[in-house]
């Protein structure tokens, strides 16, 4: 099966039923005057609730379900890849920890792209190695690999990029935190994905709908996300800022949501 024929394929199984009505009960309402002071509390709500249930996590069950992850997305990945290059991101706190699996692409000759915060809410992406040169970020408090600083243009020849969540829904809308980082970038991407389908510069042409993308739409956008954390009922609060992505990965295997 190649890269591109695999989007037509289900998640290996679907995700547990159940888990986030009580917490989408919990929400405060509707808070604020306008609709956007509304939808920034709702926001600011689902984040502290699917933040706790991250934490609730037992130490055991998300270090189980990390490695079920880097095995998962290794097996998807490594017989697809025709840039052999993927995007990923480094993992903080009680993310799922995706230090094994940059550790396992970096060794299967994958190059890796890790992200940098950027003055006005920007992303930038740099070669990451074990053992890389770290430093401060001058724009958040977190310590970034040293290198130099490649524009989204470098995402041409990246076959998947892997995105933080603390939700997705199934419409592949995600909850982060609150930065917009990833949103622009996605935004940012998705245009040049588009001006890639239409210049011409395909190197096959469109599948039909139910054959996958065609080839134009690689990278393709994946949320990496433990098993509750793709939402089974309900929806993330979007603004008319937030961007969809293709798919998300959990332990049990790949969910795609029909954005390519």
């Amino acid at each position: 099966m190649s890269f591109n024929e695999s989007f037509s394929q289900p998640a290996s199984s679907p995700p547990p039923e159940g888990g986030e009505t009580q917490y989408s009960a919990s929400l405060t309402g509707n808070r604020g005057e306008s609709p956007e002071e509304v939808l920034k509390h709702r926001k600011q709500d689902f984040r502290t609730l699917w933040r706790a249930r991250r934490r609730e996590l037992d130490p055991s069950d998300r270090a189980a379900q990390s490695a079920d992850l880097t095995s998962t997305i290794l097996d998807w990945y490594l017989p697809r890849a025709q840039h052999r290059r993927v995007a990923a991101v480094l993992s903080y706190g009680a993310e799922p920890d995706t230090g094994p699996l940059l550790e396992a692409l970096h060794g299967a000759g994958v190059e890796v792209l890790v992200p940098i915060t950027e003055p006005e809410r920007q992303l930038s992406w740099t070669a990451w190695h074990p053992g890389v040169e770290v430093a401060r970020s001058s724009v958040a408090p977190i310590d970034e690999p040293v290198g130099e600083r490649l524009s989204v243009e470098t995402m041409e020849t990246v076959d998947l990029v892997l995105v933080p969540a603390q939700a997705v829904d199934t419409r592949g809308f995600r909850l982060g935190q609150g930065g917009g980082y990833y949103d622009r970038f996605l935004a940012a991407l998705y245009r040049q994905r588009a001006a890639s389908s239409t210049s011409g510069d395909s190197s096959a042409d469109a599948t039909a709908p139910d054959d996958g993308p065609a080839p134009s739409a690689v990278p393709v956008t994946v949320a990496v996300v433990f098993r509750h954390e793709l939402m089974t009922r309900g929806e993330v609060p979007i603004s008319e800022f937030d961007e969809a992505v293709d798919g998300a990965v959990t332990a049990d295997g790949f969910t795609w949501f029909g954005q390519v």
